[in-house]
Formats: structure tokens, C-alpha cells, sequence
């Protein structure tokens, strides 16, 4: 079956569903699972670290391993009961790897908790329990921490994923900036649960005020964005011809050119998360117009659409030759700009929320 004789909805569901297996998604791939595979090899726990920028493909690999294990999952048999694939509208799947087990219950080998902003000592605990599916707001830590080690034990925990861990660095509520050092050790120590550490690059800075638990971290792994390499056995030029392959198109686009290579680089800076994006925007975009394929223009509109920038700083408008490092300097200049705006709009707030709060004083008085 050809991809025009498909329904609009399905062509573009298919798009969403795209995986690049690019060397660097795969050596990310690889530290998730060799955190996994070392589950009870030692008397203690380890923990590992993903880190890289936003767009570098950090959660997509920690989703693409946990499909991986769901598969190794499904169908297999666990003390001569079948495990059954719960709905994932209940769990969702990027969230762990869950399966029911009759006369058992959920199986969990998996959890990926979405570390929030802000967030305590206390909370870690909490954010724990509710992936576990016993949210409680009323126990002590005490209890929430015995709660804790019997439901890892009991659902079957195996590796527990924490994604955005910046945020415990970046958290001025925790009374010791790196008290979840502690949170992780002790988890790691008293249920020998494996722990993943996903987030931006400073995301291990909490490892600096605790030299027992970097004792227990078994490997480090930066994820970077691609380089600018036209090569065809180069990373960027790989990913490019599978995102190419992928498309629900029966005439590929050639994204791999590199004349549009080097514009999808310099508008992404080499992110794969941005690449994505804009080639999924400009390929619905082909979808809903009845088009062929993609073209260099649909990808433009998708860039002008998302950073409301005119022709002149859009690299897929810049007509023949494009000028790399004048291009980057103009995208610089906006970036600058839009901060400077950024910061004068919030001082603005913050004077406004002042001048009201004095008058609200002064009418109370």
C-alpha cells in the first residue's frame, strides 16, 4: 500500500512515531541499559547520568530503551504467569514500564519520574510513591519512605529513571542545595534499586557535596548535537536520510542535500529535537495541502511560523549561497534581543507588583 492511499489521520500519527538510531542516541540508549542489566549484580545499588542540552535526544533515548524492555516483557513468562500488557491510557508508556500479573498484581520494572520545579526533599519522596501509585499527602517522611521500599520490592522495581534532574540543582527549597544526593543513596542503599539521572549538563552538580554517592555512579554520558559534517557516513547525514526514509511520503523528501543540511543545521544549531520539529511541522503541512513531498519552502514556513522572524533571518528563504557565520550572528543578535525584552518586561512586573502591594499596605494602614 501506497502512503496517498492512506488516511490523513494515519499519516500524520506516523510522523510523531519517528526514532532516529544515530550513533549518539544509541551510546545514550547503551548507559540505560547497562544500568538496567546491573540490577542486584553488586551488593548496592548504582547510578548513572544522561546529560546533554534541550533538543539533544535525552528523553527520547530513556523512552526508546524503556519500549525496548516492554517488548522484553511482553509475552515472557514470571513464575509460570502470564504477563499481561496494561492499557497504557492508565500508565502511560512514557512514563514506565508497567504490566499486570495475575494473582500478583502490577509489575513495574521500570519508573520514569519528571522531577518537578522546586522541588524538596519531602517531594522526591512523594513524586516517588505517586509513580509507584500510592500517592499520599498526608504521611510523614518516615512513612513515606517505608512505603517506598515495600513497593519497590513488591511491584518489581528494577531501574528508576529521573528525568529533568536540573531542577533539584536549581531548587532553592531544599534546605541543603544537595540533600536529594542523600534521597538518591538512600534509595539506591535500602532497596538496591538502579537510578538514571537524566537532565541538562549541570544536572550532576549535586555529586560535588557528596563523595559517597559518587562512589556508587557507574558512568557519566554527555550527549552533544551533531556536527556540521556533510560526509555521507557522517551522523548528521545519516539521521537526515532516515528522518528522509521515514516521512509518509512515496517521493522521500532529500534532506540529506547539502544545501538544505546545512539550513536545517544552522536553524537548529545540530539538536536533533529541533530538526524533528521543524521537518514534522513542514510535513503535515505537505499532508494537509495534498502535496508530494516536503520541500524547502514548507520547511520555511514552519521556522517563520515558530520564531516569527522575517525572510532575511530564515535560512530556508536566504536564496543561493547561505553566509553560515553571518547567519549565526544574526540569530545571535535576536537571541539578545528577545532576552533583553524578556528582562525588561519582568522588571516591569515586578515594579507594577511592588507600586501594588505598597498601596494595598498604605490603604490598610
Amino acid at each position: 500500500m501506497t502512503w496517498n492511499t492512506r488516511s490523513v489521520e494515519e499519516r500524520r500519527k506516523h510522523i510523531g512515531s519517528f526514532v532516529a538510531v544515530t550513533p549518539t542516541m544509541k551510546r545514550a540508549t547503551d548507559v540505560f541499559r547497562r544500568c538496567y542489566r546491573e540490577y542486584h549484580e553488586g551488593q548496592q545499588a548504582s547510578c548513572s547520568f544522561v546529560v546533554g542540552e534541550t533538543g539533544v535526544g535525552k528523553t527520547t533515548a530513556a523512552n526508546d530503551f524503556m519500549e525496548e524492555i516492554r517488548e522484553e516483557y511482553r509475552g515472557t513468562l514470571k513464575d509460570g504467569i502470564d504477563v499481561h500488557t496494561i492499557d497504557p491510557k492508565t500508565y502511560p508508556t512514557n512514563m514506565s514500564v508497567t504490566f499486570q500479573q495475575p494473582g500478583r498484581g502490577l509489575v513495574r520494572p521500570i519508573l520514569k519520574i519528571m522531577v518537578s520545579k522546586k522541588t524538596t526533599y519531602k517531594q522526591l519522596f512523594g513524586e516517588t510513591l505517586a509513580a509507584l501509585g500510592m500517592p499520599t499527602k498526608r504521611a510523614t517522611l518516615a512513612e513515606m519512605k517505608s512505603i517506598v521500599r515495600h513497593q519497590i520490592e513488591g511491584q518489581g522495581v528494577r531501574m528508576i529513571i529521573f528525568d529533568e534532574c536540573q531542577h533539584i540543582v536549581d531548587s532553592s527549597q531544599i534546605r541543603d542545595p544537595y540533600e536529594a544526593a542523600d534521597f538518591l543513596k538512600e534509595l539506591m542503599k535500602e532497596t538496591r534499586v538502579q537510578i538514571c539521572c537524566v537532565g541538562l549538563h549541570y544536572a550532576t552538580d549535586f555529586l560535588l557535596e557528596n563523595g559517597q554517592l559518587e562512589t556508587m555512579k557507574s558512568e557519566e554520558h554527555h550527549m552533544r548535537p551533531f556536527p556540521l559534517d556533510f560526509n555521507e557516513s557522517a551522523e548528521l547525514c545519516m539521521f537526515l536520510r532516515s528522518l528522509s526514509d521515514d516521512l509518509p511520503f512515496d517521493r522521500k523528501p532529500q534532506l540529506f542535500t547539502p544545501a538544505l543540511a546545512l539550513r536545517l543545521h544552522l536553524a537548529s544549531d545540530g539538536y536533533v529535537g529541533y530538526i524533528t520539529k521543524y521537518v514534522s511541522m513542514a510535513a503535515k503541512d505537505a499532508i494537509d495541502q495534498n502535496l508530494d513531498t516536503v520541500t524547502m519552502d514548507l520547511i520555511g514556513d514552519a521556522y517563520a511560523r515558530k520564531h516569527n522572524v522575517p525572510d532575511k533571518e530564515n535560512p530556508f528563504r536566504v536564496k543561493g549561497e547561505i553566509d553560515e557565520d553571518g547567519f549565526q550572528k544574526i540569530k545571535a543578535a535576536r537571541r539578545k534581543m528577545l532576552e533583553e525584552e524578556a528582562c525588561k518586561s519582568r522588571a516591569t512586573r515586578r515594579r507594577k507588583d511592588r507600586e501594588k502591594s505598597l498601596r494595598k499596605a498604605a490603604a490598610a494602614a
